[in-house]
């Protein structure tokens, strides 16, 4: 999952869903909308498995499975109206909680291999939704 992050990473390093999107298709995996959407469907599509913590998703993501975290802009400790998502990867855990993974970033820096803690402020590091999905790699030839 890490070399999928990193294959798209410059092109949507401004855009968290753009990027959680480009990523998910290098997988065959379908996510639509904006970050807002992408929670909804992570939270809500039976082809995605909940997780209970940043523990479990760095487990998922190091296992092999496309995991993401995300929190809609409206849970928000400040509210806007914009959402946040991430790609969880293999890799060191903050605090034990924490997982790694990329994001992009409309309004604040991008994240390539950093702990989810710099992704979210403290008041909504612990609100973050879970979940994984089966990938299946693109054929090669």
């Amino acid at each position: 999952m890490r070399d999928a992050c990193e294959a798209c990473f410059d092109v949507h390093k401004d855009d968290c869903s753009g990027f959680a999107r480009a990523v998910a298709a290098s997988v065959n995996v379908t996510l639509q909308g904006l970050a807002d959407d992408i929670v909804v469907t992570i939270r809500t599509d039976p082809a995605w498995r909940r997780l209970p913590d940043g523990i479990a998703a760095a487990w998922s993501a190091e296992a092999g499975s496309l995991v993401i975290a995300g929190l809609m802009g409206t849970e928000q400790a400040h509210p806007d109206s914009h959402g946040h998502v991430v790609v969880v990867v293999g890799g060191p855990m903050a605090q034990g909680a924490y997982p790694t993974a990329y994001w992009g970033s409309l309004g604040g820096p991008p994240g390539r291999g950093l702990t989810i803690n710099w992704a979210w402020t403290e008041d909504d590091r612990d609100q973050v939704t879970y979940a994984e999905h089966a990938v299946s790699m693109p054929a090669t030839e």
